[in-house]
């Protein structure tokens, strides 16, 4: 399937692992010209590398955190003198779930870190990124939200918070960029097997005294997960990169969830 991405230009926020990098690669196997955003520098760097070894496409890196706002401009402006212009920008930003504990009962501090970190932070990213977004019908803007948006997820609350006003945001924002020709859309990813899970897996097989795949089977079918498995980040670039191509031109305002049927299956 012709997608039409090469040569354009893709920014990433959160690309130095998981979902972000699994996407940056996805889009610079179509050809695009890459932007990798993230705190981590020396993991960008190494995400750089890994594209580079994989691609003939351009690889820019810029350390950048996406809560302070002169940081993102700062990334914005650079972006600008090095390309010119930006096609597709996608924000894969946002805390995993630091704390177990009530989050009913958190300071208001906690609660607040946390919607900077997702919701704030996409939008701020968004509001930086806007001037210089193609405006012939290649622009894109794509967020990664979460399955916490339709399920409750264990104790998750800011996490559910974060995922559904990501996706209220994104329609906001299809209604009001839709006359430059930038569409803007949500994946949806369920149960996905990043770094951070594997390690998590292995643990709790060991604890379990299991393998690991036994581990995630099971663990897979008490979370109502109807293909039996979690998924891959590569299957969740798969997604955005369609969203990115030509073939999505038509379509703004909606989420693609990427989920295994998660979320149809009752519990």
């Amino acid at each position: 399937m012709e997608t039409n991405i090469r040569g354009r230009v893709a920014a990433i926020m959160g690309a130095s692992v998981g979902i972000g990098k699994a996407v940056a690669a996805g889009l610079a196997a179509e050809g695009a010209s890459m932007v990798l955003m993230a705190r981590d520098r020396q993991a960008l760097d190494e995400a750089a590398r890994e594209i580079g070894s994989t691609s003939d496409s351009e690889v820019m890196v810029c350390s950048v955190d996406h809560t302070d706002s002169a940081q993102v401009e700062a990334a914005a402006q650079a972006v600008a003198e090095r390309f010119g212009t930006l096609n597709i920008l996608v924000n894969n930003a946002g805390h995993r779930m630091r704390r177990l504990d009530r989050q009913i009962l958190w300071d208001d501090e906690d609660w607040i870190a946390d919607i900077d970190a997702k919701l704030i932070g996409m939008l701020r990213t968004v509001r930086a990124f806007l001037p210089l977004m193609a405006t012939d019908g290649t622009g894109r803007i794509i967020n990664i939200g979460g399955i916490s948006s339709r399920i409750l997820w264990e104790s998750a609350l800011t996490h559910g918070l974060n995922n559904v006003a990501v996706e209220e945001a994104a329609r906001y924002l299809a209604r009001d960029v839709a006359p430059d020709r930038i569409t803007v859309n949500t994946v949806v990813p369920g149960l996905i097997g990043v770094e951070w899970r594997q390690g998590w897996a292995a643990a709790m097989a060991e604890k379990a005294n299991t393998d690991k795949d036994s581990f995630l089977s099971e663990y897979c079918e008490g979370k109502g997960v109807v293909l039996g498995r979690w998924g891959e980040p590569e299957e969740v670039a798969d997604a955005v990169t369609f969203l990115a191509s030509d073939r999505a031109k038509y379509i703004t305002g909606t989420s693609l969830v990427v989920d295994g049927g998660m979320s149809i299956n009752p519990r």
